[in-house]
């Protein structure tokens, strides 16, 4: 125990025998403390917190087990060894249940003390150790929790703001939606919310709805930019980019949830849309809130083509068009979104 605290209470009320003891340790290089009884000792050890403490169980006033009591209450660490006769071996036996580290028969065998006393203050100590190395381990993981925490915090805005930028790139090759994205993607959270999807799909649909039309990178830009109506041909070509965007994206671990929406989100209810021509639930239900949204900004904004309807306007026709091109349930749920909340979003979208 070199370096080690080596104090150490001697309590015990026959003043020889304390003064014997005193003696044994003293000569074994401890700082001793002497109280004639358990009251006196409880005292001193509040005073003093000796790591060691050598108690008489048989004693007026206050017995050595209700000092082990008092003592291991407030110190669960304090090592404490009792002294007995051979008729108290069954209370000495009681008193390692309470926490004592041994006890030892009287007449005492001096080298069976000490080395009682040295084993004590060293179970003591890696009790100690292993305590505040387990309180260290727990103080690790909580920081390395929340620096887990924060570094995929800073994953998933590094993630959203790639996939921002990536639909707005898509926005403005295909002329005359820019922002697009932003909006349908405000719009679409606005709706599955009030339809009641659950928070946890959020992120697979709104990853969704900003790569929507990514498979119009393999789209030629004879075709994507033409300013008159497309052949027969080339609508063919044209309605192949979801069948590309849904190649592109499904190799990726953490966009294969956007799958669904980037691969049907021409569908139509009545199985009229494309590419597999899916019909009612059959179609994903991001993409069922999607195509509402998708239809409602087309009307609402200003194209090449086409004027910006207001928002009556475009409403009436997407109920006009529910059970056929759209899922009607979803359209409520789209009608249900607060008009501020619709005007904020598209504010936002055209803001820097």
């Amino acid at each position: 125990m070199s370096g080690a605290q080596r104090d150490i209470l001697i309590v015990d009320d026959d003043r020889q025998v304390r003064e014997v003891l005193h003696q044994i340790f003293l000569g074994a290089g401890y700082n001793c403390l002497l109280a004639n009884d358990g009251r006196e000792g409880v005292e001193v050890f509040r005073s003093a917190r000796p790591p060691l403490i050598v108690t008489d169980l048989k004693m007026p006033v206050m017995t050595g087990i209700e000092l082990l009591r008092t003592v291991r209450a407030a110190d669960q660490d304090a090592a404490v060894i009792v002294l007995t006769g051979a008729a108290d071996v069954k209370t000495a036996i009681d008193s390692l249940k309470l926490g004592a580290y041994d006890f030892i028969m009287k007449p005492v065998n001096v080298d069976e003390l000490l080395i009682a006393a040295e084993r004590a203050l060293e179970r003591r100590q890696l009790l100690i150790e292993r305590r505040e190395y387990q309180e260290l381990l727990e103080r690790r993981v909580v920081e390395a929790t929340r620096d887990l925490a924060s570094a995929y915090r800073q994953l998933q805005d590094t993630y959203r703001s790639t996939l921002e930028a990536l639909g707005s790139a898509l926005d403005t090759r295909d002329v005359g939606t820019e922002a697009h994205s932003r909006r349908v993607h405000g719009y679409t959270l606005a709706t599955a919310r009030e339809h009641g999807m659950p928070e946890t799909e959020l992120t697979d649909l709104a990853h969704g709805v900003l790569l929507h039309d990514i498979g119009k990178i393999g789209i030629p830009d004879a075709i994507l930019l033409k300013p008159g109506a497309l052949t027969e041909e080339e609508w063919r070509i044209m309605r192949r980019h979801p069948e590309i965007g849904k190649a592109l994206i499904e190799k990726i671990p953490f966009l294969r949830g956007a799958v669904p929406i980037v691969w049907a989100h021409h569908e139509k209810w009545d199985g009229s849309g494309y590419p597999r021509g899916l019909r009612g639930e059959e179609i994903p239900l991001g993409a069922r809130i999607f195509m509402v949204v998708d239809a409602f900004d087309a009307m609402t904004f200003d194209r090449p083509y086409s004027k910006a309807k207001p928002f009556d306007l475009a409403k009436a026709e997407i109920e006009r068009c529910a059970g056929t091109h759209f899922d009607p349930a979803v359209v409520e749920s789209f009608f249900r979104v607060p008009e501020p909340l619709l005007e904020e979003i598209r504010r936002h979208s055209v803001e820097p």
